[in-house]
């Protein structure tokens, strides 16, 4: 019995302490195959916090080796500031009548992703996963005083496809509030080129039921997500205007029903989106999702070609840039795929 119990600690170790992981389509979670690979990992607490201590040092080094950026002064003086650009952003439709509201998801899923969990170091001020320089956050602390927000962490995502919809089930550390400013959403990589093609976000919602309410879809026309090198971190440039085009907001578009959020009916800690299955097109696509407290800027996608590393922080404890400082209160996931079969080369993909 001792045993069977050093077994089950052992296994929930490795998938909470997971930085990314996804899934195979249509294949679901095999808890067995779980538990051997735990056995098989034969992963003592000893060597689990050498292999944490490790992982700290080499981020730490990283951000060291930062110093030839330039700091360009105080980081309040950066202030996101989205305003569509009228000459890319068309006059949208006003709401319509809904002629297609979202269902109820099946139960199986297509793929999933999981995403460190940072509320296992919350009342010391620091996390793991985080990785400014690829555009990979794990932020959900307040800038300077490091006060953790469980609502904005993200630890797993559920993505399940149907002939209309495609639902989304992000989870966070914490149960959703009742009121907030935060926004959720998802960004989807059509291209499979490393910039996001789509960000789809909203507000909190209020209500297990589905709403178009504070919903936005927004595109990038001018394909200037991510800067001169996608995902990786450029020396910040002010001309960028991420995502400039809104192309959906609350029913307002040429689809009224293009996208729909909601609290999940069953789980405190979780919200789901549903968007139409037209959006993304037959070819595959990459997607990963996003929590932000903080910038909340459609318009300064990439964040990490915004903001030097040094006034971006870092979380990491013992780096010369700690703490968090411009770019807090944030968390996003590594990119998971539908729909084809990855070469394990494409930027951002979650590692096996």
């Amino acid at each position: 019995m001792t045993r069977k119990i050093g077994l089950v600690c052992m296994l929930l170790i490795i998938i909470l302490l997971a930085a990314c992981s996804s899934a195979v389509e249509n294949r679901p979670i095999n808890l067995d195959e779980a538990v051997q690979a735990g056995v098989m990992a034969t992963l003592t607490k000893e060597a689990w916090l050498e292999g944490v201590e490790s992982a700290r040092k080499t981020a730490v080094a990283a951000e060291s080796q930062t110093g030839d950026d330039e700091d360009d002064g105080d980081s309040s003086s950066i202030l996101p500031t989205f305003t569509p650009q009228p000459s890319l952003t068309p006059t949208l439709k006003p709401a319509a009548e809904h002629l297609q509201v979202p269902g109820k998801p099946k139960e199986k899923i297509d793929t999933y992703l999981t995403d460190f969990n940072s509320i296992d170091n919350a009342d010391v001020g620091f996390t793991y996963g985080d990785n400014y320089k690829a555009n990979i956050y794990e932020r959900p602390f307040t800038a300077e005083e490091m006060d953790y927000r469980g609502v904005i962490d993200i630890i797993r995502v559920n993505l399940k496809v149907s002939t209309t919809w495609i639902y989304v089930s992000i989870f966070l550390a914490e149960d959703l509030p009742e009121i907030g400013e935060m926004k959720y959403g998802l960004e989807l990589d059509l291209d499979v080129n490393g910039r996001g093609d789509y960000l789809i976000q909203s507000g909190l919602p209020l209500s297990s039921d589905w709403s178009v309410a504070g919903v936005q879809v927004y595109t990038d026309a001018d394909g200037d997500v991510g800067g001169e090198s996608p995902m990786f971190m450029d020396t910040p440039d002010p001309e960028l205007n991420g995502y400039e085009v809104l192309v959906f907001d609350a029913g307002a578009g040429d689809d009224p029903d293009l996208a729909w959020v909601r609290r999940h009916p069953d789980e405190p800690n979780s919200l789901q989106f549903a968007f139409k299955y037209d959006l993304i097109g037959p070819t595959g696509f990459m997607w990963s999702a996003w929590a932000d407290e903080g910038l909340r800027a459609p318009d300064y996608f990439d964040y990490n070609d915004r903001f030097t590393a040094e006034r971006a922080g870092s979380p990491y404890p013992g780096s010369p840039l700690y703490p968090i400082k411009a770019l807090d209160l944030v968390d996003n996931t590594c990119r998971s795929y539908y729909g084809f079969t990855p070469s394990g080369n494409e930027l951002g993909l979650c590692p096996p």
